[in-house]
């Protein structure tokens, strides 16, 4: 009896070893994603890369880069979550860097890391267009999802 149940629990221990290193689509992404339009602002788009998980952090590395096709230089904080999780939006955790974007380019690369492993959504938020990023008053946009 003792033999059996040696047996099966070590048969056991290979299936969930054999599942957790054998699931589809978990690999980082050498290139990145097409553009994408945000949810906000039509002239302003995103793009993504999927990173490497980080067991410590439970987590996946997502980077970032934004476009902005706007004149107008922009400000803004954004969220990022995963697709499975959009009805979470309200509550999901935003940018700690404000990120400002010259009209017509496009920005550095940001990362963070998101418990997302196929697709996410990114959303903006406190969006200011103008030379100067002060005041509290943002585009309507960011006030209606509020």
């Amino acid at each position: 009896m003792k033999k059996r149940g040696y047996f099966l629990s070590v048969i056991m221990l290979l299936i969930i070893g054999t599942m957790g290193f054998t699931s589809k689509d978990v690999t980082p992404q050498r290139e990145w994603s097409e553009w994408q339009k945000t949810a906000c602002l039509k002239g302003v788009d995103f793009r993504a890369k999927k990173g490497k998980y980080e067991m410590s952090r439970r987590a996946r590395k997502w980077e970032f880069q934004f476009r902005n096709r706007y004149n107008a230089t922009i400000y803004f904080n954004y969220k990022a979550l995963s697709i499975l999780q959009k009805d979470k939006m309200r509550s999901a955790r935003v940018s700690k860097n404000r990120i400002t974007i010259e009209g017509n380019s496009e920005s550095k690369v940001f990362s963070t890391y998101l418990k997302a492993n196929k697709e996410i959504i990114v959303d903006l938020v406190k969006i200011r267009f103008g030379k100067n990023d002060v005041g509290k008053n943002y585009y309507i946009c960011d006030k209606k999802r509020q």
